[in-house]
């Protein structure tokens, strides 16, 4: 209704200010309209492309599935320097390993069909070695041959390929010596490596004979085998690079490195510190918890329930003394120097890490990094040092859930940041999981694996971070 106060012109002047007003809005939300940019909507984490993963702290890439199958267990990681590393690992019927030469840029592999065992080892100049052997190596004892002469044992086969390399060498087979019936089993024998196209195996002929066979190329000139001191208990797996081999003499550890090809045993040199035990024998006749450089970790057991962190390169050996007693399975991580290892807290009885110097100065965390979930669960806990901080990754796993898990130290392992989730879900569609992580100084890198979305298979991804584990990205 009309307010019959208001005159005639003055009820124009207004419509008109009100019709004005109306076109300048319309005007501006065109103007606003035309320089709208695109919505850019990241996919949810746990979805994946052949090419692309996003987890909830960032983008990873995918890795050809021609170099790595998503059935692939990871076993052992060789990081040789600040660039360059080798991630070793087998499906059921084959042996694959993934090389990077630039921190996990890019990436090649070096496969091999294989029909019972294989191990791999890494030399210092980068060369990798295959070693390879038909299922089921030792006759049952008291087994005979022809005329009652013990069983022939198929020799297993290396293969050489130099860091540069994009396949492994034809079959190399190793010459043995006669076999007795006491002889130690040749199942997962670790070759160590002298070059790229030289390796050597530790064999037991006899008990007390440990003996150094060597083996090269195919077409190589045979190299005549070294017998270790009948009074020491040579361990069947090397350490470091160039590698060392290890032996055990009364209660002492002895470490002296594996000769170059014609050239005699060196005098060994003790590794103080440690008390040797049948417990201490069997762990270091494992193979290493990590590998970093020219470094080789293990744990060792030592009286009243302690553990020793033993690292040996080919002219350095380091005992340090944890100031926890080690979890069952500890997880171990090791670079820039520093070693990670997963402890029991002394006051709490919960699982806590503790971070050691090679030259035995150890913090244990005030709190541990991460709280457990309530109810049965499996888990299992990655570790990286890096020059500033260090980085664990937690996997937890129930009947119907499924979590991973980071956290950082930029304290050096006394104080760790809130964990951050990478990925959390029910369920077992969209599950990410880690195969491992690696530590080139301040630069991080995961391998994870997914379900490529829209599709039944699962594929490797890697991503990557270049500020000790704060952000990460495709390398």
């Amino acid at each position: 209704m009309l307010d019959p106060g208001v005159s005639a012109a003055a009820r124009r002047r207004a419509a008109a200010t009100a019709l004005a007003a109306l076109t300048a809005l319309l005007a501006i939300g065109c103007r606003k309209k035309e320089r709208a940019e695109p919505i850019n909507v990241q996919p949810p984490p746990g979805a994946a492309s052949a090419d692309e993963l996003t987890t909830a702290i960032g983008q990873a890439r995918g890795i050809d599935s021609a170099l790595a199958p998503s059935s692939t267990r990871w076993r052992r990681v060789f990081v040789l320097d600040d660039k360059r590393a080798v991630v070793t690992g087998e499906v059921e019927n084959e042996a694959i390993a993934l090389v990077t030469e630039n921190a996990g840029r890019t990436w090649r592999s070096l496969r091999r069909l294989r029909e019972g065992w294989s191990t791999w080892s890494v030399g210092a100049d980068g060369a990798t070695v295959l070693t390879a052997g038909p299922r089921g190596q030792v006759p049952p004892k008291g087994a005979r041959g022809a005329a009652g002469t013990p069983p022939a044992v198929d020799p297993p086969s290396l293969f050489f390929a130099p860091f540069e390399a994009n396949e492994l060498s034809a079959p190399a087979p190793v010459a043995l010596p006669e076999m007795g019936r006491e002889a130690r089993p040749l199942v997962s024998s670790v070759p160590a490596v002298l070059s790229a196209e030289s390796a050597v195996l530790l064999v037991e002929p006899k008990p007390r004979r440990a003996t150094l066979v060597y083996a090269g190329p195919p077409g190589a000139a045979p190299v005549p085998p070294v017998q270790l001191p009948a009074q020491e208990q040579a361990l069947p797996v090397p350490y470091g690079r160039p590698p060392a081999i290890l032996s055990v003499r009364g209660r002492s550890l002895l470490a002296r490195p594996v000769p170059e090809p014609g050239r005699p045993l060196d005098a060994p040199r003790i590794i103080e510190g440690l008390a040797m035990s049948p417990a201490a024998t069997a762990a270091l006749s494992a193979i290493p918890a990590c590998d970093f450089a020219g470094w080789s970790i293990q744990l060792v057991p030592q009286p009243e329930g302690k553990t020793a962190v033993v690292a040996i390169s080919a002219t350095q050996t380091a005992v340090l003394k944890l100031p926890a007693k080690a979890a069952p399975g500890a997880a171990v991580g090791c670079a820039a120097d520093r070693i990670m290892v997963e402890v029991i807290a002394p006051t709490t009885g919960e699982h806590t890490l503790v971070t050691c110097t090679l030259e035995g100065t150890c913090v244990l965390a005030e709190k541990p990094p991460f709280r457990p979930w309530m109810g049965p669960h499996e888990r299992s806990v990655a570790l990286a040092p890096t020059r500033e901080g260090v980085v664990a990754v937690l996997t937890s796993r129930a009947a119907t859930r499924w979590g991973l898990h980071i956290a950082q130290s930029p304290e050096g392992g006394k104080i760790y940041d809130v964990p951050r989730i990478i990925g959390e879900d029910t369920g077992e569609r969209g599950r990410i999981e880690l195969g491992a992580l690696l530590s080139f100084g301040n630069r991080l890198l995961m391998l994870l694996q997914a379900d490529v979305t829209g599709t039944s298979r699962r594929g490797w991804y890697v991503t990557a971070s270049e500020d000790s584990g704060l952000t990460w990205s495709p390398p």
